[in-house]
C-alpha cells in the first residue's frame, strides 16, 4: 500500500512547540507576503534548499518582528491567516482569511507571525526521519509526504504500523499528523483528508469510499475540471465511472485524472523529487506607480537569481505574472539559452514586463516571477557565449559576498531608488 501523510494545520503547531502559550486555543499564524523584502535598507534575507520536493518552496523570509511590528502599519491591521488551529476552525477562522476580520469574529485569536526557515527545519527533519523508518519516500510539499509500504508491511497489519509511526512522529517531534493508505497515491491523500484532524484512514474498497464525495474534493479536479464535469450533471466522484470517455476525449490529462479518480493510475513514489520550478511571489498593496513596479520586479529577480545559484540550476523558461486589484491576471514566458545571471534574468523580468502588464492604469497587487525547464548549462548558445560568461563570472563572485554577509549586501542602484524609472537605470 501507499500512504500520504499530512501534517495537521502545520505552521501553528510548529509555533506551538516553542510557545506554550498557543495550546489549546484559537491560535492562527498570520502572513504579509513579506512586507519588507521592498524596503531598501539592508536585511540579510538568506534562503534554505535543505527541503527537498517539486513543490516544496526554496525562498523565504525569517520574520523576527512582533505581532504589532509584523502586522500593524499605521491604523490599519494588514496580513491574511496562512494557517488556523483547529480550536480557531471551530468559530469560522480559516485560511485566506484577512486577521482584521479574523480579530472581528474572535478578538481573542492569537496571532504570530510567521517563521519559514523553523518551518522548512523542521519539514526537513521530519523528512529524514521518514526515510530512515520508511522504504520509500517523496516529499510532496513542506507538509505533505507519500511513501510505499509494499512489499514492506503487510496489508493486514498497516492500521497498527501507521499508529506506531504517528505516535513515534508526535513523540519526536510533538506534530500531530493525519494518514490516508491505499493502493493508489492519489487515493491515499484524498483519505488523509478523511483522517484529519490527527487520525488515520485506510481505503481498501475505492469504489465503495469515492462514491459519495463531491468531485471538487478530489486533488487534482479544479475549477476549470469541476466546471466541465458539472456541465455534464457530475456532481460526485462515483459518478465519474460511467463517463470514462468523455475523460480519455480530453487526451492525456483526462486519462491521467481518469485513472487517479479510481486509484488505477500505479504512479510510483517520486522519492528524489527533483526541483520542478524554481520562483518568488509577492502579495502588494494596491501599487499604480508603474517606476516603482519596476524596481520590485528588479528585487524580485535578485532573490531569484540568488536561489536559482544556490541550487546550482540553470533555467530556459522564464515566467512573470501579475495580479491586478480587479481581479484580473495577466502573464508573460519567453525561452532562452544564454548562461544563467541575475543580469539576465533581470533583463527578462522587465522585458516581460512590458508584455505582461495589459492594464497599465489598473493597481498590481500581486507579482509571481518563476524560471522552470532546467538543463545542462554546457548546452549554451555559442553566439553569446563570451557575453554570457563574464556575466555568468560577476554573478558567482556577487554570490559568494551575498553568501557569506545576506542577499542585501550587493543590490542594484535603481533597488534604493524608489522614484526613478528602472529601465533608465538598467
Amino acid at each position: 500500500m501507499k500512504i500520504h501523510l499530512d501534517l495537521d494545520a502545520f505552521f501553528i503547531s510548529a509555533e506551538r512547540i516553542r510557545k506554550l502559550s498557543l495550546r489549546n486555543i484559537p491560535a492562527a499564524v498570520g502572513g504579509r507576503g513579506d512586507p519588507f523584502i521592498f524596503n531598501s535598507f539592508n536585511k540579510n534575507i538568506d534562503t534554505t534548499h535543505a527541503n527537498s520536493g517539486a513543490f516544496v518552496p526554496s525562498i523565504m523570509y525569517d520574520a523576527k518582528n512582533s505581532f504589532e511590528e509584523y502586522f500593524i502599519e499605521g491604523e490599519k491591521i494588514r496580513g491574511i491567516i496562512i494557517t488556523a488551529s483547529y480550536e480557531a476552525r471551530k468559530y469560522g477562522i480559516k485560511t485566506g482569511m484577512t486577521i482584521r476580520e479574523a480579530l472581528q469574529i474572535y478578538p481573542s485569536l492569537q496571532v504570530v507571525p510567521p517563521n519559514h526557515l523553523y518551518y522548512h527545519e523542521l519539514s526537513h527533519k521530519l523528512h529524514l526521519f521518514l526515510k530512515k523508518e520508511l522504504p520509500a519516500v517523496e516529499q510532496f510539499s513542506i507538509d505533505e509526504f507519500f511513501a510505499d509500504l509494499s512489499g514492506w508491511v503487510d496489508e493486514s497489519e498497516i492500521e497498527p504500523f501507521l499508529h506506531s509511526l504517528q505516535q513515534k512522529i508526535f513523540k519526536t517531534f510533538h506534530l500531530p499528523i493525519s494518514i490516508g493508505a491505499a493502493k493508489s497515491k492519489w487515493t491515499a491523500k484524498l483519505a488523509t483528508s478523511f483522517a484529519k484532524p490527527h487520525g488515520i484512514k485506510v481505503v481498501r474498497d475505492v469504489e465503495q469510499f469515492i462514491s459519495p464525495i463531491l468531485i471538487d474534493q478530489f486533488p487534482g479536479i479544479g475549477r476549470g475540471y469541476c466546471k466541465r464535469l458539472r456541465n455534464y450533471g457530475i456532481k460526485t466522484l462515483g459518478e465519474t465511472k460511467e463517463i470514462k470517455d468523455l475523460f480519455y476525449s480530453w487526451k492525456k490529462p483526462g486519462i491521467t485524472l481518469y485513472k487517479r479518480i479510481w486509484g488505477i493510475d500505479n504512479e510510483p513514489i517520486n522519492h528524489k523529487s527533483p526541483k520542478k520550478s524554481v520562483g518568488i511571489s509577492r502579495t502588494i498593496d494596491p501599487l499604480i506607480d508603474r517606476q516603482e513596479l519596476q524596481r520590485r520586479i528588479i528585487i524580485l529577480a535578485r532573490h531569484l537569481a540568488f536561489s536559482v545559484a544556490k541550487l546550482r540550476l540553470t533555467p530556459k523558461f522564464y515566467l512573470l505574472s501579475l495580479k491586478y486589484e480587479n481581479g484580473s491576471k495577466a502573464k508573460a514566458h519567453t525561452l532562452s539559452h544564454k548562461i544563467f545571471s541575475e543580469q539576465l534574468l533581470k533583463n527578462i523580468a522587465l522585458e516581460l514586463l512590458a508584455v505582461c502588464d495589459i492594464l497599465p492604469v489598473e493597481p498590481v497587487i500581486r507579482i509571481s516571477l518563476h524560471c522552470s525547464r532546467f538543463y545542462d548549462q554546457k548546452l549554451y548558445n555559442i553566439f553569446t557565449y563570451e557575453g554570457d560568461k563574464k556575466l555568468y563570472n560577476l554573478f558567482n563572485s556577487t554570490n559568494i559576498i551575498r553568501k557569506k554577509f545576506g542577499i542585501d549586501k550587493i543590490m542594484w542602484g535603481i533597488e534604493m531608488q524608489g522614484g526613478k524609472a528602472a529601465m533608465e537605470n538598467s
